[in-house]
């Protein structure tokens, strides 16, 4: 018998896909989602569900169910990237150079449709669900902006979906693994003497200090970590100098650091610390090093990937539910594991045939609409299950 989650999921299918298409032609880079919060409090405005608004990017949907239980959170991230759209879909970003290249707009639309569905389940829900619409996910902390906030404070356990591109289209992975590494971002500005190309004994060449450092940074994981830890450095930005004639007195690099576990996590910064200052020293320039840390590793709690793995079950075929792998993305979702137990899941997209077989954070990246009925179905599910199941006050 076709599971009562997914049946009222798939008769909102069109209209689910109406929210996702709407949000994916209006995407905002992290800290400006101003109109993708409209859009959102409008949609909750007109199904009647109310909602908290502390700041004009966060959003929390509040369904209090007639029975007494737990307080259930489900995030859902609400921002874009600086990415250039290269799909040709008739509903492409109408904003240049931003694009919802990692299925936050999936989130969002698959967040609403759950909230709809809860709604309308009031009578026999169980404590409370807040669907977290939470801003600023890549990399900008904004799980802490919303932890700030005081709206889930009292939160017994979260759950949250991701769309993945590496994964066959409608599978459903979970399991109680690590799913992804603590993640930091650093800056370095390297400080030198600029002057004319031509009397470079007179000059501190910034470039030349950032190249040998780039090059030299590649060593902190092959030769000062442990082959057995996992662990990743990559530079990702170099801006020095203005024309070719004249040597820069200044270089700016930023990168990320990964790892999965606290203790390489340390060991990687102090290291990546310590090359940085030594090559800036060899080239007489001066450095200045600041690590930026983002989110702590994604570790799924047991019982609630266990909880998580039956709603599955009921949803689809066996045969469809996998696991998971440690991976070394990040995501700051891991930070509400200060305040609860967490579960982070993912759902398969990738089809190759409809092109969302493409890897997330590039121009080709879009999402196969078919599973966002499944993905408020899961979302649904778990949190009408945990407010019955969980133990309220069942805090970390």
């Amino acid at each position: 018998m076709e599971n009562i989650w997914h049946q009222a999921a798939k008769d909102m299918e069109k209209e689910t896909a109406a929210l996702y298409r709407g949000l994916h032609r209006i995407p905002e880079v992290a800290y400006h989602e101003k109109e993708t919060h409209a859009f959102l409090r409008k949609t909750l405005d007109d199904w009647q569900i109310p909602y908290a608004a502390p700041q004009e990017n966060i959003t929390v949907a509040l369904l209090k169910g007639a029975l007494p239980g737990a307080v259930v959170g489900v995030r859902c991230d609400t921002d874009a990237l600086p990415v250039q759209e290269e799909t040709g879909l008739d509903f492409a970003s109408q904003r240049p150079g931003v694009m919802h290249a990692c299925g936050h707009d999936a989130h969002m639309a698959s967040g609403l449709c759950a909230a709809r569905l809860l709604r309308d389940r009031l009578a026999s829900l169980h404590g409370v669900v807040k669907v977290i619409f939470q801003p600023a996910e890549e990399g900008e902390n904004g799980a802490d902006q919303v932890i700030a906030t005081g709206l889930v404070d009292d939160v017994d356990v979260f759950f949250a979906i991701h769309v993945w591109s590496p994964y066959e289209t409608g599978t459903l992975h979970i399991a109680p693994v690590t799913v992804s590494a603590a993640v930091d971002m650093f800056t370095i500005t390297l400080s030198g003497v600029g002057g004319h190309g031509a009397t470079p004994e007179k000059c501190r060449d910034a470039i030349t200090a950032g190249a040998a450092l780039v090059q030299s940074l590649q060593t902190v994981v092959s030769r000062r970590i442990s082959p057995m830890q996992p662990a990743v450095l990559t530079v990702g930005s170099f801006h020095a100098g203005t024309v070719g004639n004249i040597i820069a007195d200044r270089a700016e690099l930023s990168g990320t650091l990964r790892a999965l576990d606290e203790e390489t996590r340390t060991l990687i910064e102090t290291e990546t610390e310590t090359v940085v200052r030594q090559v800036a020293a060899a080239y007489h320039c001066g450095a200045e090093f600041k690590n930026r840390r983002i989110s702590d590793v994604v570790r799924n709690d047991e019982r609630a990937a266990q909880l998580a793995r039956q709603c599955a079950l009921e949803l689809t075929d066996e045969a469809l539910v996998q696991p998971q792998r440690a991976m070394m993305i990040g995501d700051d979702f891991a930070n509400y594991g200060r305040i609860a137990p967490i579960c982070y899941a993912q759902v398969g997209i990738a089809d190759r045939e409809k092109g969302t077989d493409q890897p997330h954070h590039s121009g080709l990246f879009r999402v196969d609409e078919r599973v966002l009925p499944l993905c408020a179905a899961w979302m649904a599910s778990f949190a009408f299950r945990a407010g019955c199941e969980w133990d309220r006050g069942g805090k970390r």
